[in-house]
C-alpha cells in the first residue's frame, strides 16, 4: 500500500538510457535556473527525472535542489496529463533559489509545457449521430 505522499519508482526515470531518449526524442523549454525536456511517453503515466550536474553546487546544494523538484512535481503532478516524460535538468543559478522561486520556476516551465504540447482532442467518428 502507498502512502499518500509517497513518490514511487514507477513515477521516477531512473536508468541511464531513458535519459539518453531525451536527448533523441526530447524537446525542451528553458528558463534562467532549469531545462524542462519532456517527450512522450509508454507507460501510461507520467514519470520525471532529475538531474543536477556538480557545477551546480556541493552535495548539499544538488540533494536540496532535487528535493524541491520532486515536491513540486509530487504536488502538481495530477495537472500534468498522463503519457508524459519529464526531465528536469538544474542551470547553476538554481542553487542560489528560495523554495518559493524554485516552485515559481517550475510552474512557468511546466505551463510553457502546457501551451506547447497541448494534446489534440479525440476525433469524432465519422458515422456518429448527435
Amino acid at each position: 500500500m502507498l502512502k499518500p505522499f509517497a513518490f514511487p519508482k514507477t513515477v521516477r526515470i531512473l536508468k541511464r538510457y531513458e535519459f539518453v531518449e531525451f536527448y533523441s526524442f526530447g524537446k525542451a523549454v528553458h528558463s534562467s535556473g532549469f531545462v524542462l525536456v519532456y517527450k512522450s511517453g509508454q507507460y501510461g503515466r507520467s514519470r520525471i527525472g532529475i538531474t543536477v550536474s556538480r557545477k551546480v553546487g556541493n552535495a548539499v546544494v544538488r540533494n536540496r535542489i532535487k528535493r524541491r523538484v520532486r515536491e513540486y512535481y509530487r504536488l502538481h503532478s495530477i495537472a500534468v496529463p498522463n503519457d508524459w516524460d519529464f526531465h528536469v535538468i538544474a542551470k547553476k543559478p538554481a542553487s542560489t533559489f528560495s523554495f518559493q522561486q524554485t516552485i515559481a520556476m517550475l510552474a512557468g516551465l511546466f505551463d510553457k509545457f502546457a501551451k506547447i504540447a497541448v494534446v489534440a482532442p479525440a476525433a469524432i467518428p465519422q458515422n456518429h449521430l448527435v
